[in-house]
């Protein structure tokens, strides 16, 4: 799931400075914090169209898109929260260089970018799902009326 990383490759976080690791984490967060806008604007995307989904898929596939959307949106504000905490660990290293194992804080960041990494690629999976449905309904629909001038 590495495809998605916001970091140079190679040893960057081993090596980068707490300002760096600053800047990336207020990134994750600044990604994260559009990813909900992106959830919500997809829940309400699937409430509008749900009786018309229901036409052309089967209501437990449409259930489930719900429940992954539901899922997805809770997972992101978890990474949210634990953004903030890790935040909040930078700044105790930088003010503070003794109160942490920087090597443990290192390795807690390299998997906080994992994580956000398959988030990521979840998010991707699900819009694709209900873009595509969505599609699907909305090229089902005919047109009312001929147009003369096409």
């Amino acid at each position: 799931m590495s495809n998605y990383r916001n970091r140079p490759k190679g040893n960057y976080i081993q090596e980068a400075s707490w300002q760096e690791l600053y800047m990336l984490t207020e990134s994750w967060k600044n990604d994260l914090e559009f990813y909900l806008l992106d959830i919500e604007f997809l829940e309400r995307l699937v409430e509008t169209y749900f009786v018309k989904y229901l036409t052309n898929q089967n209501f437990e596939e449409i259930r489930g898109l719900q429940r992954e959307l539901l899922e997805i949106n809770s997972k992101c504000e978890n990474l949210l929260k634990r953004i903030q905490i890790h935040f909040d660990h930078i700044v105790d290293l930088i003010d503070q260089p003794l109160l942490y194992d920087e090597s443990i804080f290192r390795t807690e960041h390299e998997l906080l970018e994992d994580e956000i990494s398959e988030f990521e690629v979840m998010l991707k999976a699900v819009r694709y799902a209900v873009f595509t449905i969505t599609k699907d309904v909305l090229e089902s629909k005919k047109p009312k009326y001929i147009w003369k001038y096409n």
